[in-house]
């Protein structure tokens, strides 16, 4: 066996594992032979991923099914953690949320998808799913499109040919000439909208954070019922409230 034909191996082994992890994740817990089945792999190859990961602590069994265990949380609390923005994000969260009586979260970029990093305040009764780790595509709703707007065309394209732009509602952007249009407006105004393109009769505002270099950080964002957002809040108060929490969290990110 050559040396190219190890690494190859490695590779596939740890593409599998993340494979097995993803397929715990989305389906809240397997036993070992519906992974198997699920992913076309041997009981026999399962079993050893399986064994190396609750070792390490990363899946837990109970029982005869095996669950993502918290060692990702521990893992994942770093990741969060390690940029100064996401640390400062969750005070500012917080102080928007006072300010405007607005939910409020804070989401970033990273390798082409959106992520919660905070939300406050903690809510476990809207449809809207918005929990810290929460991944989401950027086409489709206020915050994604308020960052995309503030990168460059070529990382833009990269992302959409990437992860595409799929409908997630029937008023889904999914073109990209109309996509190019929106995020000319979100330049122009500062601030973005989603208007049932992510959850069906929400809708939702963010407003880019960006470093004094134009960088952008990250977003923050706000989502309630459509009739809730309608009018005046929708059109400006609203809008311009987050604007200014924006640029003292930007004030923060700079002489922290």
């Amino acid at each position: 066996m050559t040396t190219d034909d190890i690494a190859a191996r490695g590779v596939k082994a740890t593409a599998t594992t993340l494979e097995i992890v993803e397929h715990l994740y989305e389906a809240d817990g397997s036993r070992l032979h519906e992974i198997a089945d699920e992913l076309g792999l041997a009981n026999s190859t399962v079993h050893q991923h399986l064994n190396t990961l609750t070792t390490d602590g990363y899946v837990v069994k109970e029982g005869k099914q095996y669950y993502v265990g918290l060692e990702f949380l521990h893992v994942a609390s770093y990741a969060r953690r390690r940029k100064k923005a996401n640390r400062i994000s969750a005070a500012i969260v917080e102080k928007a949320y006072e300010k405007t009586g607005e939910p409020m979260w804070f989401i970033v970029e990273e390798n082409g998808r959106g992520y919660h990093v905070y939300q406050y305040p903690q809510r476990r009764d809207s449809v809207i799913d918005t929990r810290p780790g929460k991944r989401i595509y950027l086409h489709a709703n206020a915050a994604g499109k308020s960052i995309l707007a503030h990168l460059d065309q070529e990382r833009v394209d990269e992302i959409i040919d990437r992860w595409g732009m799929p409908a997630i509602t029937e008023n889904t952007i999914t073109d990209r000439d109309e996509l190019a249009a929106a995020l000319d407006r979100v330049r122009e105004r500062g601030y973005a909208y989603n208007r049932e393109e992510h959850v069906p009769g929400y809708g939702g505002i963010a407003a880019p954070v960006t470093r004094q270099d134009g960088t952008v950080v990250g977003a923050l964002a706000t989502g309630a019922p459509m009739q809730h957002l309608q009018g005046e809040p929708m059109n400006d108060e609203l809008p311009e409230q987050m604007l200014k929490i924006v640029n003292e969290f930007e004030l923060q990110i700079k002489f922290a």
